[in-house]
């Protein structure tokens, strides 16, 4: 989508201009017709049809915005043209890295979310540090990429076969500029984002550093996680069923209150929406795979009988043949078991790996090295474009050349002399390895070391040096015919009919639920996703169209989508929710869920309260309570700087209210996150406050403790606040 949109652009403007072009002539020509008529009826007409051509001329201008104002950081703009440009580059460097020609949809999604992460955060990080003066030296910058302890890229770029080269390093940034392009363009991607990272580490570094905790602050926190309380605890979790649990009920005032004062968790910093969806899975059937079963056994026993299974493998849609031979433990597991060890001409009868039918046939096995280590010379019939030759010319050349290395010249030196192609400066630079599956390497390891090959093709002559060849071992060669279990297009069209058959008449959320329930599928929610959520689950591939499709302009609360044809499956959605940027209100079913929740909690407290409070004035202790109510009473030990209640889980208000108790002895009721307590406070141990203020190790302690917390806060959360403090508009979503 994002190369298709790169060609769009100019097209969508051209078409643009041409439409406004028709508009006018259409405009002028009405002008001139109805002038005739009515002064009034001209002004009139006039005025919708201006109004139409300033309407479409206003709609391009929004569109168009989009793209210049792709991604929005307070005031500034990246605009589609600087996002696509970093992102293909990136892309093109990725695809090389990994040796592969395209991207799987995930990896080009995920390299998009690094793009926007670099774009933006090398935006924000550049307005502070511009403001505070904050930079890298060029020697600082020389050291991250070629000093003893490089970036990790710097390494990576530098590396040889033991490891970081620094003298690799240093050799090319002394030669930078007779270096390859590609290699230098590559540098300085490297060397410019080292040098943002050490800029924003010296911005966070300096943020983390900002902090400073009081002497007296300190001792006052050492002082207080030293106080501890040795109690006795019963506990009734408000999962305790009562009799009249049922009776609670919660009026309309209860929730807005309770909202009011609770308003705080439910604020958000991005839009999300809630989604139903139905999936039509495309699965082939019992008489599908009997089918394929049956092709695939009338296709191995024409296999059996061939005397060229290349050509019959290479005939089938999901098979390809591959004339590498290759060494134990390549292959899959059910042919490479199977005939390793056997003798030629061996048969593996079709078994199912996966999604296919596999079959095979051992043709051949040799003894054979990995790579074999060459220098040639590479001369062309017709020369070079700046030394032409005839072809009578050239043959002189080759034969001059190879009977020269034949007898033991030096082979870097005739190359240098003789070969078309450009020769390495450095010797060793000069040879290289070619590996098995070359279609040279038939012909080139069956040669002892130090043997010198001619091999001509119809342009050139290749004179070949044999240096070394790697260790020999067995491998085999093995013809593989394979068949994808997939359903039929009958199987598809079916599931193409039933997708079809749900959606007809299903324009609500409410017809979704009920043909669901009609039709006895199985339907999937999938809540809180964001304008940059990749996918569903349950759907590995094309999910971004979908997530598109949400959180279009159009897409309303309680639309039904069309049906979405995707790989093995359909897919129909439903948008139930929308829940915008910012505070999420009482009409928004979960928030009123939650409220519901609390107020029903905040009323069976009270009713837990009383049970416990009719107990103690019985005179009961906590013994004879814990037994009455089918629980158990616990000795627990906690410091006021605890956040959990022993094992009965967070409650940090309840500890806090424990140490505000008085001295006194006598049973307490208190009210907490996880139910209610009856609570005896048996000892408090209090420190010495004088000891305790002159214990300098120990305040100096907290104020380190309180320092690396701090520090770690930045490093992991200094980005995300700083992007808190612009306002970004991000429109990936409309396009990606």
């Amino acid at each position: 989508m994002p190369s298709i949109l790169i060609f769009f652009l100019p097209l969508q403007t051209v078409y643009s201009s041409y439409t406004k072009q028709k508009n006018l002539v259409a405009f002028m020509a009405a002008i001139g017709t109805i002038r005739k008529h009515s002064t009034i009826l001209l002004v009139f007409v006039a005025l919708a049809l201006l109004a139409f051509i300033l309407g479409d001329f206003a709609n391009s201008r929004g569109s168009n915005k989009i793209y210049d104002e792709f991604i929005s950081v307070g005031s500034d703009d990246i605009s589609y043209t600087t996002y696509m440009n970093k992102y293909d580059h990136y892309r093109e460097i990725q695809k090389r890295n990994n040796g592969v020609s395209s991207l799987s949809p995930e990896e080009d999604f995920r390299l998009g979310t690094q793009i926007y992460d670099e774009l933006v955060d090398s935006l924000i990080f550049a307005k502070q540090v511009d403001y505070l003066g904050i930079t890298v030296t060029d020697d600082e910058l020389l050291d991250l990429v070629a000093g003893p302890n490089p970036h990790q890229y710097a390494r990576q770029f530098f590396s040889t076969d033991t490891g970081y080269s620094r003298q690799l390093a240093q050799y090319f940034l002394d030669n930078l500029g007779s270096m390859d392009s590609m290699y230098v363009t590559n540098y300085l991607q490297i060397e410019s984002y080292v040098e943002k990272e050490a800029i924003n580490n010296k911005y966070l570094n300096l943020l983390s550093k900002a902090y400073y905790l009081p002497k007296v602050f300190a001792q006052k926190l050492s002082e207080e996680s030293a106080l501890k309380a040795e109690l006795e605890v019963v506990q009734l979790p408000y999962t305790t069923v009562l009799p009249d649990d049922d009776k609670i009920t919660v009026t309309e005032k209860e929730l807005e209150k309770c909202y009011n004062e609770n308003k705080y968790r439910f604020k958000q910093e991005e839009e999300y929406r809630d989604v139903e969806y139905v999936i039509f899975d495309i699965e082939p059937t019992e008489t599908d795979l009997k089918e394929i079963e049956d092709e695939v056994f009338q296709m191995y026993e024409e296999f059996k009988e061939t005397d060229r299974p290349d050509y019959f493998v290479n005939r089938l849609i999901d098979s390809r043949y591959d004339s590498a031979y290759v060494k134990r433990g390549i292959l899959e597991p059910g042919i490479d078991t199977a005939l390793f060890d056997a003798p030629v001409g061996t048969f593996v009868e079709p078994y199912i790996d996966g999604d296919y039918w596999k079959f095979a046939k051992l043709l051949s096995a040799q003894i054979r090295p990995d790579s074999v280590n060459i220098n040639y010379i590479l001369i062309t019939n017709q020369g070079t474009q700046n030394n032409q030759r005839k072809k009578e010319e050239s043959a002189k050349i080759v034969d001059t050349a190879y009977m020269m290395a034949m007898v033991g010249f030096d082979f870097y030196s005739l190359a240098k002399q003789y070969s078309d192609e450009p020769v390495p400066e450095n010797p060793e630079q000069a040879s290289l390895w070619i590996e098995d599956g070359h279609f040279l390497f038939d012909t080139l390891y069956k040669s002892i070391p130090g043997s010198v090959i001619k091999y001509e093709l119809p342009t050139h002559t290749f004179i070949f040096k044999i240096n070394e060849l790697t260790p020999m071992s067995k491998k085999i060669r093995v013809a593989i015919g394979k068949k994808q279990i997939a359903a039929s297009e009958e199987t598809v069209h079916n599931a193409e009919n039933a997708a079809n058959n749900f959606v007809n008449g299903t324009d609500t959320y409410q017809k979704f639920v009920d043909a669901v329930v009609a039709k006895n599928l199985n339907k999937r929610t999938n809540d809180r996703i964001m304008k940059m959520s990749y996918t569903l689950p349950g759907i590995p591939e094309g999910g971004r169209e979908i997530v598109r499709w949400i959180f279009n302009e159009t897409t309303k609360k309680g639309n039904v989508s069309e049906v979405f044809s995707l790989e093995n499956m359909y897919v129909v959605v439903v948008l139930k929710d929308i829940y915008p940027e910012g505070y999420r209100t009482l009409e928004h079913e979960q928030v009123k869920t939650q409220i519901e929740a609390i107020v029903k909690q905040e009323k069976k407290a009270v009713k837990l309260e009383e049970i416990f409070k009719q107990s103690l004035a019985k005179k009961e202790n906590l013994a004879t309570i814990a037994t009455n109510h089918n629980t158990a009473a616990n000795t627990i030990t906690v410091s006021f700087s605890d956040r959990n209640f022993g094992y009965y889980g967070p409650e940090p208000g309840l500890i806090g209210k424990i140490f505000a108790q008085p001295s006194a002895k006598e049973i307490e009721v208190l009210k907490g996150d996880m139910g209610v307590y009856a609570i005896k406070i048996n000892k408090v141990d209090v420190p010495a406050l004088d000891a305790n203020l002159t214990n300098n190790n120990n305040s100096s302690m907290v104020i380190q403790q309180n320092q690396m917390m701090y520090q770690n806060r930045v490093a992991s959360g200094g980005t995300r606040t700083l992007r808190k403090m612009y306002k970004i508009k991000d429109n990936r979503y409309r396009v990606m």
